[in-house]
């Protein structure tokens, strides 16, 4: 019975979880470069229940076999949250300093904490002529240094690098980091004037958000009748008569 309670808590804690995931992929629907969070969630071991002394005979008739009842799931939590890197739509702007990357890539910023990478190109210049984000993180150009706005062909001349299916992690306003250095693009496809919307499609989020809800008014449910069938059982069943 306290088991049962446990395993519907902790799906209704995994399904607030993924429901928070849910949202902030809503809340950046329109983010430039943003990449959707997906939750994984993970089963705690089964248990395999048998009823004692209610089976076939045993040996000899002495004794009764288990009889199997069936399998106990234990709850589930979120293992991890993963990004989908999926290529988002690209949105022309006619903005000089507007780049998008088409297919695998990051362009390259240098800021206090180190490298990271990004998919939202809307770059601006700082007071010397620097490229930099609006955050003012400086654009590296493929020597490795930053670019400055009077040079030639500047999308030729910005860093894409390019990493395993897992080697970003998020770090937030469409920043990514590693410990590793990534792989050079050596022929980036980079167009000027445009930006890369996020890859959340609202209509499926919606659709998700409203899954998770009612997946946790399920677990809830179940919640309710465990605790009114332990009040009937300590309140009632164990009551002297």
């Amino acid at each position: 019975m306290i088991r049962g309670l446990y395993t519907a808590a902790s799906g209704m804690v995994a399904q607030m979880r993924a429901q928070d995931i849910s949202a902030n992929n809503l809340a950046n629907v329109s983010t430039t470069g943003y990449k959707k969070d997906l939750p994984a969630l993970a089963a705690f071991p089964e248990l395999f229940l048998h009823r004692f002394n209610d089976g076939p005979a045993g040996v000899l008739g002495i004794g009764a076999s288990p009889a199997p009842i069936g399998a106990l799931g234990t709850g589930v939590w979120v293992e991890e949250v993963a990004t989908n890197m999926k290529q988002g739509s690209l949105k022309e702007t006619g903005r000089e300093l507007d780049f998008a990357l088409r297919g695998n890539g990051f362009f390259v910023l240098d800021t206090p904490g180190g490298r990271r990478y990004t998919r939202n190109g809307s770059f601006s210049i700082d007071a010397e002529g620097r490229l930099v984000t609006a955050a003012g993180y400086q654009v590296l150009g493929r020597d490795g240094m930053p670019l400055y706005h009077d040079e030639d062909d500047l999308a030729d001349r910005l860093l894409v690098v390019d990493f395993p299916p897992g080697g970003l992690t998020k770090e937030g306003e469409s920043l990514f980091y590693s410990l590793a250095e990534g792989q050079v693009v050596a022929h980036p496809e980079i167009r000027q004037g445009s930006l890369e919307e996020a890859n959340v499609d609202v209509v499926t989020a919606m659709v998700d958000m409203i899954t998770v809800m009612r997946t946790y008014e399920a677990n809830q449910k179940v919640l309710q009748v465990q605790d009114q069938t332990l009040e009937k059982v300590v309140n009632e069943v164990g009551r002297v008569g």
